[in-house]
């Protein structure tokens, strides 16, 4: 079962390819009048990929359910991050480029939520790289 799958996988992607090459090359030969129908494959490749990431997950939490909990955890976790983040954020809109970019406050505290987090998670990065250094140093 598994080798048939991958097998089938490895000729699914081989296709996807060999039409993203065709696609390149004649989108490179023709110019602009090829732009819809490269950005009507784009958007296929995205609907691809997306049902992959949650489909994925799905069937392993579904076949491994022990094991799925973690992910959910860490799922949580990063959920409860984003609303410390959210919490901290400012929704100020007071310089010209807002006005200009048409961000509002709401827009602007997701913008400052995603900052944050970004922040925060760095911090948790480094300070993990750290430890396991000083733990590896005294082994």
């Amino acid at each position: 079962m598994t080798d048939t799958f991958n097998k089938i996988l490895q000729i699914s992607l081989y296709v996807i390819l060999a039409i993203s090459v065709v696609l390149f090359a004649l989108f490179y030969i023709n110019g602009e009048s090829m732009t819809n129908t490269v950005i009507y494959w784009a958007y296929m490749l995205l609907a691809i990929t997306v049902l992959l990431l949650i489909g994925f997950p799905i069937a392993f939490f579904i076949k491994n359910p022990r094991k799925g909990l973690t992910v959910l955890f860490v799922l949580i976790g990063f959920i409860i991050l984003f609303g410390i983040s959210y919490l901290l954020a400012s929704d100020a809109t007071t310089a010209d480029i807002y006005e200009k970019m048409h961000i509002t406050a709401n827009i602007s505290r997701f913008i400052g939520a995603g900052l944050i987090m970004v922040y925060i998670l760095t911090g948790i990065a480094v300070l993990s790289l750290i430890y396991t250094g000083i733990v590896n140093a005294f082994k």
